[in-house]
């Protein structure tokens, strides 16, 4: 046996000798997109060391007060209040726990849930404006976004279609211009109501649906 295959056997011996490499823990929350500044995430975990700490980041910044430690079954789980964003869009998170060897990560999205148009000045009767809307698939993926013209008798005047809510949360870009009251509208307090149904159900507290109201105002004029 020469130098080179006694260097290798020697290297061959120590790898089989070392200790078996720490086990591919997986991470994993509850949801793909929340409502921000609402509720909680849910994070679970296995494939950990048992009983040994843990630390967790979020977007690479850490989370928690620290202090955690795995489970004897070497499962994790724990909770953190969703995040609250500063700006009307959906935001990604990369949420990372590690320990030792074991750093495994997931992905989550944050959104607004609002509706929305713009420009949001100017004679109602005459505007065009784009319509845009955030959070429509936090319950059901990919919905069509529908918006109710209702009287300022509270009587609906008319429905329309706004478009498909797309990707993890239902976010619906501005859309291509269009008439901000596609009929006359008679002065008064308008509620422009979108949702997710084409038929027109009344929002209001406890109903289990997802809407968003706009009120707008049509003043009349004398002369």
């Amino acid at each position: 046996m020469n130098a080179r295959s006694t260097a290798l056997a020697a290297a061959l011996a120590l790898a089989a000798a070392a200790p078996a490499a720490a086990s591919a823990a997986q991470i994993q929350v509850d949801q793909a997109c929340y409502q921000d500044n609402t509720g909680t995430v849910e994070v679970t975990g296995n494939g950990f060391d048992p009983g040994q700490p843990y630390s967790v980041l979020l977007d690479g910044r850490s989370l928690g007060t620290g202090g955690d430690t795995v489970g004897p079954d070497g499962t994790i789980r724990g909770s953190f209040e969703t995040p609250e964003l500063d700006r009307q869009a959906v935001h990604p998170y990369t949420l990372t726990v590690t320990q030792g060897a074991n750093a495994p990560t997931t992905t989550f999205s944050v959104t607004p849930f609002l509706a929305d148009f713009a420009p949001g000045a100017g004679n109602p009767k005459k505007l065009r404006v784009r319509f845009k809307a955030f959070g429509f698939g936090l319950v059901d993926a990919n919905p069509i976004v529908y918006l109710h013209y209702v009287r300022p008798n509270g009587k609906l005047k008319r429905t329309i279609k706004v478009g498909r809510a797309q990707g993890v949360c239902g976010t619906i870009k501005p859309t291509a211009r269009r008439k901000l009251f596609p009929f006359k509208a008679q002065s008064g307090h308008w509620n422009l109501q979108f949702d997710t149904h084409k038929r027109y159900r009344k929002g209001k507290t406890g109903v289990r649906f997802l809407f968003y109201s706009v009120g707008v105002t049509i003043k009349r004029v004398f002369g």
